[in-house]
């Protein structure tokens, strides 16, 4: 994350809400604030969780609250590391927290960011041969409605990608994916040399960068396709205008400098030159000016699937049209990297059972204004938080493990915050963290639920909607009364249950399942799973945005806000652990089906048999039965020794997935689900296997590769398995 203009304090808070064993006096006292006073004998002081607190947490939380946290949070831009985001808003939420919640504890953490030089603009322009460039892009957005052109709006440019001027014949590659590329091999296309311009979508961008760098391009232009992400554009609707453009980073694997470890001050850093940092050029730029660049582009005509949404016919280029053919592309940058303070805060007690924590997360930093990446996710989490401290306060139910509330920084230039902090706790997570529930954008759109997730969590989140009511009348009307209703009416496919997605990278849940094995679910409402909304990373992103296009009334924030904080009271509150081990099963089982239809034949003619794997996966599916049978048989006259020791064999479950060797070539542990190798966003099943899988298809791996893989999952298989029994 690089710019230099901005103060160097950079925060990520978590805060716990907590109740104290010894009394309650005390302990409420140290979780509101120490000017409030309560009588040691409150009626009716709820350590369960029910029907009645349920409802008592739905009528506190406060469409009102969420709108005014958001107005608040968005007024100026708050990018990572400028003085809005990490000494405003950090202030302001830490004032905020500690005036309900418990004491603030301080996480410092030196890290390397990312910008574009002011005084050295970026551009993609048209190179002629006497050296003359036109065409130069935009450096910044068109401002479209009042309060949109205040100073402090980041412009155009991919953090992390190196500064310098860098040219080339210029080739369309559709989405710079994998077989995008694969596909201009077969015509014979020579990319040594070229710059590449490609659309948005499908992949991270950062995968799109590194695809171009592997098959030896030179630079990378990207941007935002009418076909996907334009139409009447903003801010006469919600859809990108032709002005708009994305930013991003091209990392998500934290602070660069310490790969593994958190960022303090003791900590060894490694150069630059050694890092995975992007080593090609790369720009983002608007459609209205990529359109100067396709409409201008000789070649063959491109394939039919490529075809975008310009009134142009897109080529394939590698030349220009009359009269420009011989110019070519050029992309200047003049990107810095800078190492700057990073605090994370937060404190860890709790109640009855206060070394098993539940968590929730959301990130505070901006592209721009936030509107609803992430803001609308912390004006959530800040409500839910408040909400929950009332019900204590109020003497109504408190937890019996402890709540931690997490607002991390920096996460769009890599989750650098969530982390180096995970890095750091990272023993302390791996015995103590029951689940992490995180929330990003809360509110992309008004159709559904859409909730990533891994399987303990899965009967928990399903048990939860059914009871949040459904924010859309019309909904309603049509006999949907629940969250859960509409989600089955919208995503099931002849299935009695909405399907949840698996847990990739590109959001604060990484490290947490990724490294820590920690249950993790990511929540918000959406149009399109398929896709983010179009002023995504843009100018665009502000509260009128949210107010006019997405959420007028905000009660669909509120219907985040209520799943959320179910889950995070039962996870806290019901003395056997909302978790399900047969619903674990049920996945694995039918990630081996899928394996066995998309590769069996081709393992077989290679002679590598699965058998071994589902001789695992059944010894997996009778632990998870026995665990479950055991659990679901816990009453009142159960011992706290039995239901701790069903408890931590619950939660303990994803932890034996984690391979501390890591994953082939990647950083991550978990060998059931992790981030797809060339679509770090998504998720890939059986990761070890299906890569070594893919690459053994690509002439790039060998089978002994493939056994080993098959052979570690297996065995992680087995451990998870023998986590849940006992001697």
């Amino acid at each position: 994350v690089k710019r230099k203009p901005f103060t160097p304090l950079h925060r990520c808070l978590f805060i716990l809400c907590s109740v104290v064993a010894a009394g309650l006096s005390i302990g409420i006292g140290v979780l509101i604030g120490k000017n409030v006073r309560y009588n040691q004998e409150l009626p009716n002081y709820q350590l369960d969780y029910n029907d009645k607190i349920r409802q008592m947490m739905f009528d506190e939380i406060q469409t009102t609250n969420i709108k005014k946290n958001l107005h608040e949070l968005t007024v100026k831009p708050h990018e990572a590391g400028s003085h809005q985001d990490e000494v405003v808003l950090v202030d302001s939420i830490e004032k905020t927290w500690k005036s309900y919640l418990d004491k603030v504890e301080i996480y410092p953490y030196n890290v390397l960011l990312s910008y574009p030089n002011v005084t050295d603009p970026n551009y993609v322009g048209l190179l002629h041969p006497n050296g003359s460039v036109t065409m130069k892009t935009n450096f910044t957005e068109k401002p479209l409605v009042k309060n949109e052109d205040q100073p402090g709006v980041i412009p155009s440019f991919l953090a992390y990608t190196p500064s310098g001027d860098v040219s080339g014949n210029l080739f369309y590659v559709n989405y710079a994916r994998v077989e995008d590329f694969e596909e201009l091999l077969k015509l014979k296309v020579n990319f040594t040399g070229a710059i590449c311009m490609a659309r948005y979508g499908h992949i991270f961008r950062g995968d799109k960068v590194k695809n171009a760098e592997k098959f030896n391009c030179f630079g990378l232009v990207l941007f935002s396709d009418p076909y996907d992400y334009g139409g009447n554009g903003y801010p006469n609707s919600w859809w990108l205008p032709p002005s708009g453009f994305q930013r991003g980073s091209t990392q998500l694997d934290g602070d660069p400098l310490t790969p593994d470890y958190p960022a303090l001050d003791l900590t060894h850093r490694i150069q630059e030159s050694e890092t995975n940092l992007a080593k090609i050029q790369a720009q983002p730029i608007s459609y209205e000016q990529a359109y100067e660049y396709i409409s201008k582009l000789g070649g063959a005509v491109a394939p039919e699937a490529w075809q975008g949404g310009m009134n142009v016919t897109y080529r394939l280029g590698g030349s220009f049209q009359h009269p420009h053919e011989n110019c070519k592309a050029e992309i200047h940058t003049g990107n810095v990297n800078v190492l700057k303070k990073v605090h994370n805060v937060g404190t860890l007690r709790g109640g009855q059972d206060p070394d098993k924590y539940v968590i929730i997360g959301n990130h505070r930093d901006a592209w721009t204004y936030g509107g609803l990446d992430p803001s609308s996710g912390t004006a959530v989490v800040l409500e839910v938080a408040r909400a929950i401290a009332a019900l204590v306060r109020d003497g109504k139910w408190r937890p019996r493990r402890t709540l931690v509330f997490c607002n991390w920084g920096a996460e769009e230039h890599g989750l650098i915050g969530s982390t180096e902090w995970t890095e750091q706790l990272e023993k302390r997570l791996l015995l103590r963290a029951i689940a992490y529930i995180n929330i990003d954008i809360a509110v992309q759109g008004s159709a559904t639920l859409r909730a990533s997730a891994t399987p303990t969590l899965y009967s928990a989140i399903y048990n939860t909607t059914k009871v949040v009511p459904n924010p859309n009348i019309d909904e309603i009307s049509q006999n949907r009364p629940t969250v859960f209703d509409t989600w089955l009416d919208k995503k099931a496919r002849n299935i009695n249950l909405p399907p949840i997605g698996n847990l990739g990278s590109g959001s604060d849940y990484t490290t947490f399942i990724q490294k820590c094995g920690v249950a993790s679910v990511d929540l918000r409402y959406t149009f399109d799973e398929r896709m983010s909304y179009p002023s995504y990373h843009s100018l665009h992103d502000t509260f009128d945005y949210m107010e006019n296009f997405v959420d007028p009334e905000f009660k669909y924030s509120k219907a985040i806000a209520e799943v959320a904080a179910d889950l995070m009271m039962k996870l806290s509150s019901l003395p056997v652990l909302p978790l399900s081990p047969n619903d674990y099963s049920a996945k694995l089982k039918s990630m081996f089906q899928k394996l066995q239809e998309t590769s069996g034949e081709f393992l077989n003619a290679n002679g590598i048999q699965l058998t071994n794997l589902k001789s695992t996966i059944d010894q997996f599916k009778e632990a998870a039965e026995a665990l479950n049978s055991a659990a679901e048989k816990q009453n009142e006259e159960s011992s706290d020794d039995e239901i701790r020791v069903i408890n931590e064999r619950l939660f303990e479950i994803d932890r034996g997935f984690l391979d501390f060797k890591g994953l082939p070539g990647q950083q991550w542990r978990h060998v059931i689900f992790a981030p797809a190798s060339h679509n770090s966003y998504s998720a890939s099943g059986f990761p070890g296997v299906t890569d070594a899988i893919y690459n053994l298809q690509h002439s790039t791996g060998t089978l002994d590769e493939v056994r080993q893989q098959l052979s570690v999952l297996a065995l992680k298989i087995l451990s998870a398995a023998d986590l849940m029994k006992g001697f």
